[in-house]
């Protein structure tokens, strides 16, 4: 019943939208004042925002109604009068409250615990989960979303990291874990989140992070290079959220 509802509802939004969208090419109908300015493209990103979040609602799925809104924010910024406060603190504010809601609400949480298990989280479900491991061979991977979370990692061969966050907030010491190949590979996704990576003093960051409207931030400088120095490959990409690399 519940996804007849949602499909009902869509489809009088989407027949709503192509009547609307006609009488305006014919001149029948004039926008409000609100609308001057806005693209048509922007206006149809706000009406399917508009159906996320309806969806949303019925589904009671916090991340589908928050992050929508912040997008329509952004779009109506100018008309709102607050450009102050676009993108980025709106954003942020969207991923607080959606992470908020999750923990007030914790009979909507769905904890997964996968402590030997690779492949992090289901990017389909608004559900808080985790996954961390860490085998014989050096290799890490740990995710994360929709929560806040802290993993220190200790193994003495490390090669490999795996790290994924979506909608939360994700910290990793490297700062005990032993590198005696003097290379090590990290790979970070981020996506309306933050992930802080403390790693020791004397690693080289090579920076390889692909950021697409987010941030990446590299504390401290490159130490000089010797036999000694080891190397982190940093790879990956952010999106809507912030990386940063802080040594220890």
């Amino acid at each position: 019943m519940k996804y007849r509802t949602k499909n009902i509802l869509t489809g009088i939004i989407l027949i709503a939208l192509a009547v609307c969208l006609v009488m305006w090419k014919l001149n029948v109908l004039n926008l409000p004042p609100v609308f001057t300015g806005i693209s048509a493209w922007g206006l149809l990103i706000a009406v399917l925002m508009v159906v996320v979040i309806l969806h949303s609602i019925i589904d009671l799925s916090f991340g589908g109604i928050f992050i929508p809104l912040a997008v329509i924010c952004i779009i109506f910024d100018k008309p709102l009068g607050i450009t102050a406060i676009t993108p980025w603190v709106v954003l942020i504010t969207a991923v607080l409250l959606t992470v908020a809601f999750h923990l007030i609400f914790p009979h909507h949480h769905h904890r997964k615990d996968h402590a030997h298990s690779h492949g992090g989280y289901n990017p389909v479900s608004d559900k808080y989960s985790e996954s961390f491991s860490e085998d014989e061979n050096g290799y890490v991977d740990y995710s994360t979303q929709f929560g806040s979370s802290t993993r220190y990692v200790r193994c003495e061969n490390l090669t490999s990291a795996n790290l994924s966050c979506r909608f939360g907030e994700m910290s990793v010491f490297f700062d005990k874990a032993g590198v005696p190949g003097k290379t090590v590979k990290i790979d970070c996704k981020v996506s309306f989140g933050a992930i802080n990576i403390y790693i020791p003093q004397s690693w080289r960051i090579e920076n390889k992070i692909d950021v697409t409207l987010g941030h990446c931030d590299i504390n401290g400088v490159n130490p000089d290079n010797s036999a000694d120095t080891v190397t982190c490959f940093l790879n990956g990409s952010v999106a809507f959220g912030e990386l940063k690399i802080i040594r220890v």
